[in-house]
């Protein structure tokens, strides 16, 4: 294997590594306040969610029907609940 086809796959490799935390990261607010429903946590707030959120303090509540943003990012919002320690009884 020649070494120039060696770095090529080592580059594509990390950027398949990095696709989704870099995606995921630039969808939320890392360090923003939690999205509860009334029934489940979601996840961490979306960037310009504007109308769908409501701040009740430091939580807040998702209002829009669909929660599609936090269903194509399931496992980092799963993640992200866990590491913050959010979680449903």
């Amino acid at each position: 294997m020649r070494p120039v086809h060696f770095a090529l796959g080592f580059a594509i490799a990390i950027v398949a590594l990095a696709y989704f935390p870099v995606r995921f990261a630039l969808t939320f607010e890392l360090f923003g306040n939690p999205v509860r429903t009334e029934t489940r946590w979601l996840g961490p707030t979306p960037r310009d969610a504007g109308a769908c959120v409501w701040d009740v303090g430091k939580v807040n509540f998702w209002q829009c029907s669909s929660t599609e943003v936090f269903s194509d990012h399931q496992y980092g919002c799963t993640l992200w609940l866990r590491f913050f320690e959010y979680t449903d009884s």
